[in-house]
């Protein structure tokens, strides 16, 4: 490989690493430290504070789980999702459940999802699986008689989000993905063209890409045309401090969705990175937290 590509390379290293860019430690091992801890004790609490159901299956592998929260609300209660981040190799639903109190002590109920982990399988098979429990949580939501649901994902998970909402997935859900108000897209991952050839993402091609699946896996390069007539909402937010490359996603995002005719807003949050944009989700009054609510109180 020639110097100019390795130069090349090592700008997309950095730009695909959130933690260099973040402004509140002196070092991305110090805000990757902070972050990990705070999301397993918020996590931690809100499991002793909050009525629960823990480890359902929504498929057949080990980790095609998640868990509830307001496990006690009214069955046909308004049902929020939520998709843990983590470049699709770290985390999981027991360190991602900091976002569920405000949403529970308002009446909804809430949903943490758990999925396979690459290099244990590959990016494409993470993705069937999440549209497994999309369609286990849209039959849920039908047999429940729950009129109102929505999804958030951070990072790797609004990626998910995204692919799961392919023509394949509506064909089988059917009217049913009707249930879905708004999705709220939060630091994401939409193009993996450049993130392929990163070491610091995809070292020994731990995902699994290629040419064929980078392009079915790049929500920027997917159609959705067939969510025109459909009706959700989306929600697109992005740190002041993530990198110029996720800002730029970000806004190619909200774009694109515009170009179907789609529902689309966009929201660069100031004085935040890549990890407290989500940590401060367990805040009644942070500005993500109060649209999910106002959402909600409106359908």
């Amino acid at each position: 490989m020639d110097s100019a590509r390795d130069h090349q390379i090592e700008i997309w290293n950095k730009q695909y690493s959130p933690s260099e860019w973040n402004k509140r430690f002196a070092t991305a091992s110090e805000v990757i430290e902070y972050h990990m801890n705070y999301v397993r004790q918020v996590s931690d609490k809100n499991r002793k504070q909050l009525r629960c159901n823990l480890n359902i299956s929504y498929g057949t592998n080990e980790r095609e789980k998640f868990d509830v929260y307001g496990d006690d609300l009214p069955v046909n209660a308004p049902l929020f999702v939520y998709i843990h981040g983590g470049y699709w190799q770290i985390l999981n639903k027991d360190e991602s459940a900091y976002c569920v109190k405000p949403l529970v002590e308002k009446g909804i109920r809430v949903f943490v999802l758990d999925y396979d982990l690459c290099p244990n399988i590959t990016l494409t098979q993470t993705v069937e699986q999440i549209k497994r429990a999309g369609e286990y949580i849209l039959k849920y939501a039908t047999d429940n008689r729950i009129k109102y649901v929505c999804f958030a994902g951070h990072s790797a998970g609004a990626h998910l989000l995204l692919t799961m909402l392919d023509r394949d997935f509506v064909a089988t859900v059917g009217t049913r993905i009707q249930l879905i108000k708004h999705l709220y897209l939060i630091s994401g991952v939409y193009s993996l063209e450049q993130l392929r050839y990163t070491s610091a993402v995809n070292a020994d091609n731990v995902l699994g890409l290629n040419d064929s699946n980078v392009k079915k896996l790049s929500p920027l390069l997917m159609s959705y045309q067939h969510l025109t007539q459909i009706g959700i909402k989306f929600h697109i937010f992005v740190a002041e401090h993530d990198s110029s490359v996720f800002k730029q996603m970000s806004i190619d995002m909200n774009e694109y969705l515009g170009k179907y005719s789609l529902v689309s807003d966009l929201h660069m949050l100031p004085s935040l990175n890549h990890f407290d944009i989500v940590e401060k989700l367990s805040e009644n009054d942070y500005f993500i937290t109060q649209k999910i609510l106002e959402h909600a109180e409106n359908n």
